[in-house]
């Protein structure tokens, strides 16, 4: 029998210099649940060479460590911004912070610490939606070129992370070998004013209107804090620009007068209106195929494995005897999401010494080679 709530899950990215001041905060609150990923941030380095006269931009790559855990919604924006200022995340560079509402399916409950998380960070409701997150699955070695031309246009920090494939790779036979199993995954934090236009950059610098190359799908989500750290080198201002615009965000009240293109009288991103639903299962590694291959059966277009490490600071949890997990995102049609987990739930990958658990969430647009062929057809 699966117990099911809601929570919100909170998400931290941070260079690993400073996840020792996340992973205080974690156990200070005894936060029951967290899953770890090890993933890179790219930005621009600008180097000044021949004593000055000439100048060049690099990509640099920094150490990233990756926080999901979950909190009862009321504590989500407490807990938030008790993490940003410990760890100084309204700084440029030193990281993210963000939260979307989840409903979790597992076999067991979490335990919170309520009266420390009342104590600690207090209750609030959360805010609202403010940012996208668009994540972007491509084959091994493209991602960097893709994160460059975000960088270049000043649009936001890329998260870089690897994991491997299943879908159509899958049903090729013999041929399946023209396509890598290995996957690498991007995130991208932008404006929500800003994710379609960053959505139609990707689409075309990742070439997903072919076959095999890769898709991507977006969500809404609360930030308290965006990594702005575009560019890094010498300064020649007392102010950075991600500074600048920080304060400017804060006297306009929103990031809306930064939308590249923007008028009076543009008129605002329209919301997809086909129903879709992210489905995010955490097992013990080496367990999701099954879930993979009835995910395929029951009509997904693909999926996505990414290792994790699983760490607790609540003493009543009960110590697993592994803690390394696996994560499967999927997107699928609201039409076949019951069937999906009918499927699921058969495999007993629920059940065990370690079981795993769902979360399922609202994803507001999915661009795949399936998909942009079906909207071609629409269009004649």
């Amino acid at each position: 029998m699966f117990e099911q709530a809601s929570f919100s899950k909170i998400s931290c990215v941070v260079n690993d210099t400073v996840a020792p001041l996340i992973d205080k905060v974690l156990k200070d609150l005894a936060i029951p649940e967290l899953y770890i990923q090890q993933a890179k941030q790219i930005s621009l380095l600008d180097r000044s060479t021949w004593w000055g006269l000439r100048s060049s931009t690099t990509l640099e790559e920094a150490r990233t460590v990756f926080y999901r855990f979950y909190v009862p919604a009321q504590y989500e924006t407490g807990t938030m911004r008790r993490i940003a200022e410990a760890a100084d995340l309204y700084l440029p560079g030193r990281g993210s912070i963000y939260a979307k509402t989840i409903r979790m399916l597992r076999k067991t409950p979490l335990i919170f610490d309520r009266e420390k998380l009342e104590t600690l960070v207090g209750s609030e409701d959360p805010g609202k939606d403010n940012y996208a997150v668009i994540y972007c699955i491509v084959q091994r070695g493209a991602a960097t070129s893709l994160a460059a031309t975000v960088l270049e246009m000043g649009l936001c920090v890329p998260l870089i992370s690897f994991g491997h494939g299943m879908g159509l790779r899958d049903r090729l036979g013999l041929l399946r070998i023209t396509i890598p199993v290995e996957k690498e995954v991007i995130y991208f934090i932008v404006p929500k004013i800003d994710a379609e236009l960053l959505e139609s950059v990707i689409v075309h610098k990742a070439r997903l209107d072919l076959p095999g190359q890769g898709f991507l799908y977006k969500t809404y989500i609360r930030a308290v804090a965006v990594n702005l750290h575009v560019r890094r080198g010498k300064r020649h201002y007392a102010a950075t620009m991600e500074q600048v615009i920080a304060t400017l965000d804060d006297l306009r009240g929103s990031s809306e007068w930064r939308r590249l293109g923007a008028s009076s009288g543009d008129k605002p991103e329209q919301e997809t209106q086909e129903s879709l639903a992210c489905l995010s299962l955490i097992a013990e590694e080496g367990t999701l195929n099954v879930f993979g291959k009835a995910a395929l059966d029951a009509g997904a277009g693909g999926a996505t494995f990414i290792p994790l490490e699983l760490r607790s600071h609540h003493e009543d949890t009960h110590a697993p005897s592994s803690h390394a997990r696996e994560i499967c995102d999927l997107v699928v049609s609201t039409a076949i999401k019951d069937t999906l987990l009918e499927e699921v739930s058969l495999t007993g990958i629920f059940e065990g010494e370690n079981p795993g658990m769902l979360e399922i969430s609202s994803a507001h647009s999915a661009v795949t080679y399936l998909r942009l062929m079906e909207e071609k057809k629409k269009t004649g």
